[in-house]
């Protein structure tokens, strides 16, 4: 149906966002409406869709390939007229690993009935009943659990920092307060610290009192303010050095000491939609400094004008950094 027409990098950001917006498992009927009458509107815009709904289940094969088979692949369809059209598709960011990340980054089920929970980019603070101060990071989901016993917090996903609160309401006394993680028990003692779970290990790092960490068949760990653990679920490994300050997100921003530049975009890459890749030609550059949250294609910006690196955006869910 889209036969050769073109569209331009702004038609398929659209034609994307339409995309992760019906398949996202919460879209209403009038969400469904407005994407039909968008690609009603202009010749263009149903020439995008078809061409990502024709490409998708392609996608999804050509993620596991190189990207020079990919590419060769995408090339050979029949709706994708040029070697151009395939790029912009491909540029998308891989529809099977790229939107199709997307629209599972938005699924439901990741946070579903989570007590408090927050979405990519998105950073809140809950005040809980014993006083506790609990700050979300980006992408993130937990469940509080209090009775009379213990003050509980799961960390389902993502990053927590909490400062507990001196729990006056509790009729024997202030209540144990623990935090559990799929490899972690972790039982504050009169503290401020950041969880964050990560593939197969969680991350703590102690800012103010006091933490234990609670090992099968092992004596529990303390850390002490200052000291930064990677728990596994055998075993507790203090790092000794760390290129990220690891709660400077509470304050919105992210603050690198000579990081490593790959690292650092898959740090910036948790607080926006879409993919931040780095070249592997410049991933080992190293970077300092300080980078505002809300503002991360400015703090990418700045990268180019203080590296031999530029920002190259084939659409808005598309970044990488490449050498110049």
């Amino acid at each position: 149906m889209s036969g050769s027409v073109e569209f331009s990098s702004e038609v398929l950001d659209a034609a994307i966002n339409w995309l992760v917006k019906t398949q996202s498992g919460a879209a209403d009927p009038q969400v469904h409406a407005a994407c039909q009458q968008w690609r009603a509107a202009h010749v263009s815009h149903e020439a995008a869709w078809q061409a990502l709904q024709v490409t998708e289940s392609t996608f999804r094969q050509a993620s596991a390939l190189s990207g020079r088979v990919a590419l060769d692949t995408l090339s050979g369809s029949s709706r994708l007229r040029s070697r151009r059209q395939a790029l912009k598709v491909l540029g998308l960011g891989v529809l099977g690993a790229g939107a199709g990340a997307l629209v599972w980054q938005q699924q439901p089920w990741r946070t579903f009935g989570a007590d408090y929970a927050t979405a990519v980019g998105e950073r809140r603070v809950f005040n809980l009943a014993d006083g506790t101060r609990l700050q979300l990071n980006t992408d993130s989901a937990a469940d509080v659990v209090f009775n009379e016993q213990q003050r509980l917090i799961v960390l389902r996903d993502g990053e927590v920092f909490i400062r507990t609160g001196n729990d006056p309401d509790a009729s024997a006394g202030r209540r144990p307060f623990w935090v559990h993680t799929r490899e972690a028990r972790l039982q504050a003692i009169g503290t401020a610290f950041d969880v964050r779970q990560e593939s197969g290990r969680t991350r703590l790092m102690v800012e103010e009192g006091m933490v234990a960490i609670h090992l099968p068949a092992a004596q529990p760990v303390l850390v002490p303010a200052g000291k930064e653990y990677v728990i596994d679920g055998q075993s507790a490994r203090l790092q000794t050095s760390s290129a990220l300050h690891v709660s400077s997100w509470t304050s919105g921003a992210l603050v690198a000491k000579n990081m490593r530049l790959e690292d650092l975009a898959a740090e910036l890459s948790r607080y926006r939609q879409g993919w931040l890749l780095c070249d592997p030609a410049v991933s080992d550059l190293r970077v300092s400094g300080v980078f505002q949250l809300e503002h991360i294609d400015q703090a990418l910006q700045g990268l180019s004008q203080t590296l031999a690196v530029r920002i190259e955006r084939r659409t808005r869910f598309w970044t990488r950094i490449v050498a110049v």
